[in-house]
């Protein structure tokens, strides 16, 4: 991941949800609590979840022999959230 990189708000928004979900929430805990939240939904959550994944700042799980998935913030993840409180 680039220093340089400027997140978008549900970017960030998603970084913070992974991060309340403490590695034990799947795309659908996150979009739960999503839909709580008033910010612009394009593109799809799950886009912008898989390329947080893609730049290092997210690490997704897929439960063997179940489609369950689930996430967890990266060091360099909690490192932006730790920059941006």
């Amino acid at each position: 991941m680039k220093d340089s990189i400027k997140l978008t708000q549900l970017e960030l928004v998603l970084l913070e949800l992974v991060a309340k979900g403490e590695g034990n929430w799947s795309w659908y805990e996150i979009a739960s609590s999503l839909s709580h939240i008033d910010v612009p939904r394009e593109p799809d959550m799950m886009v912008v979840l898989k390329n947080l994944a893609a730049e290092g700042l997210l690490k997704r799980y897929v439960e063997p022999g179940s489609p369950r998935d689930r996430w967890e913030l990266t060091s360099a993840g909690n490192k932006i959230l730790m920059e941006i409180s």
